[in-house]
C-alpha cells in the first residue's frame, strides 16, 4: 500500500487496512476557520502589545522632562542657597524662561522668612521654587520648598 503525503500542515494518513470500498481514509490538518481564528488571536496580542510599547514611550518622555526639570531645579537651589548666604531674606522673582535642547522651561522663585514657634525661625529661611513646562496642550509643573541657612 502506498503512503500519500500533501503538504503540510494538511496530511493523509491511511489506515493498516484500507481499502477502496470501506473508504476510511481520513485528512488531518488545520481548517480555515481555525486559521482564521488563530489569526484574529494573533492580531489582538500583537496590537496589545504595540499598545504598551505606545504607553512607555509616553512615559519614558514625561520622566524625562521631570528629570530635567529637577535638574535645572536643584542648579536654582544652590543660587538660592547662595543668595540666603548673603542675606537676602526676602525676595521673589518674575517668570523667568530656561531653554533646554528639547523643552522651555520657566521657572519662578521665592525667600520668605521662616515662620513657626521655636529659635530656629530666626536662622532659617523658606525657599521656593516652581519649574513649569508645557507637555501634551497642558502645563506640568515641579514644586520644591526647603529651609535655608540665613547670614547671621
Amino acid at each position: 500500500m502506498r503512503n500519500f503525503r500533501a503538504f503540510t500542515p494538511l496530511e493523509t494518513k491511511y489506515r493498516r487496512h484500507w481499502s477502496f470500498a470501506c473508504g476510511k481514509m481520513s485528512l488531518t490538518g488545520f481548517t480555515l476557520v481555525e486559521v482564521m481564528i488563530s489569526v484574529l488571536i494573533l492580531g489582538i496580542g500583537l496590537t496589545a502589545v504595540a499598545n504598551s510599547y505606545i504607553l512607555a514611550l509616553r512615559g519614558a518622555n514625561t520622566v524625562q522632562n521631570n528629570v530635567a526639570a529637577l535638574i535645572l531645579a536643584k542648579e536654582k537651589f544652590e543660587n538660592l542657597e547662595f543668595a540666603s548666604l548673603k542675606g537676602a531674606t526676602s525676595s521673589s522673582s518674575p517668570a523667568e524662561i530656561i531653554k533646554s535642547p528639547n523643552k522651555e522651561y520657566s521657572y519662578e522663585q521665592e525667600i520668605n522668612p521662616a515662620s513657626g514657634p521655636g529659635d530656629l525661625t530666626k536662622y532659617l529661611v523658606s525657599a521656593c521654587l516652581t519649574m513649569s513646562w508645557p507637555e501634551k496642550n497642558s502645563l506640568k509643573n515641579v514644586t520644591l520648598a526647603t529651609y535655608l541657612l540665613k547670614q547671621k
